[in-house]
């Protein structure tokens, strides 16, 4: 089926010369290129027995995203429910509101779920980043902030999740530094949704390297950048459905195999809507498959 996604493409292309604008345009063809590769109703698992211990998971965001962390932290409670509970790290400012906690702290309430707020360091703030703010950085700090615990997963806020996070945080790392989602054929990895193996981090100091190289390179995505050119080699390869980016358009035919393409439609577990183009936005400039996001966004009644 995706094999012949030339076909497709070339008509997304010419449907979209129809677009009045690059957002319409780009709407046109995501919606004709992603037809039907997705399930919009999330397939429930064989029954199992509930996971005994809570998965690590990590949030970085400020006061003006705790909307859209709530969002992705709701959604992901929602999957997992009576199969897993998460310590979800939620990574802040020392401005960060109280009643913003309160709104994340609500979240959990019911469930056997916690969150625990850390407050960034001010290790990258002399750091290149462009136009970048700094809490672009912040996700770098989870070995130093989190000294005991081995492993993490790191989500961007403008993730939503489909199914739970258990198979993915069992896998082995080695002595691998990160597992991520290829954006690219040369192995270059979104940082948007990570394992990360916080205690060779550690051992290795690598996290001092990080720190050193972010103040000397001027790189064009900081954080992103820096983790694929200082881990390269030491990268495992995670299937689409553990980052699916519909904004990336037909890079992700390119780049991924049939069976992986395929396995989005029921066994999809996180979607993301990385680039310009956000859910959260005017109706007219929201990208593809926005309705999963304000399934979850109505239920926190924040929006």
């Amino acid at each position: 089926m995706f094999s012949n996604w030339k076909v497709k493409e070339f008509i997304a292309t010419v449907a979209s010369l129809f677009g009045r604008s690059r957002t319409s345009r780009r709407k046109i063809r995501d919606k004709i290129r992603f037809k039907n590769i997705i399930s919009y109703e999330i397939e429930s698992d064989f029954p199992k027995e509930k996971l005994k211990d809570k998965i690590n998971v990590a949030f970085c965001f400020d006061e003006k995203g705790h909307k859209l962390a709530a969002v992705s932290i709701k959604s992901l409670l929602k999957v997992s429910e009576n199969k897993c509970d998460y310590n979800i790290y939620c990574v802040i400012d020392k401005k960060f509101p109280d009643k913003h906690k309160k709104t994340i702290n609500n979240l959990v309430i019911g469930t056997k779920s916690k969150i625990v707020f850390l407050q960034a360091n001010t290790d990258f703030n002399k750091s290149f980043r462009a136009k970048w703010p700094v809490s672009v950085f912040w996700r770098l700090m989870l070995p130093n902030l989190l000294p005991k615990i081995k492993k993490i997963i790191y989500a961007d806020i403008d993730i939503i999740f489909r199914k739970p996070l258990i198979d993915v945080y069992n896998i082995n790392m080695g002595k691998n530094i990160f597992a991520g989602v290829k954006d690219y054929k040369n192995g270059y990895i979104n940082s948007g949704f990570l394992v990360m193996n916080l205690d060779i981090i550690r051992k290795e100091k690598i996290y001092q390297k990080w720190v050193q190289v972010s103040q000397k390179k001027k790189y064009k995505n900081p954080d992103q950048d820096l983790l694929n050119y200082t881990c390269r080699g030491r990268i495992i390869y995670l299937p689409l459905k553990y980052n699916f980016q519909p904004m990336m358009g037909s890079w992700i035919f390119k780049v991924h195999t049939d069976q992986e393409i395929h396995d989005l439609k029921y066994n999809l577990v996180v979607l993301h809507y990385s680039n310009w183009m956000k859910p959260w936005h005017e109706e007219k400039n929201r990208p593809v498959f926005s309705e999963l996001w304000w399934d979850v966004a109505k239920q926190t009644k924040l929006f």
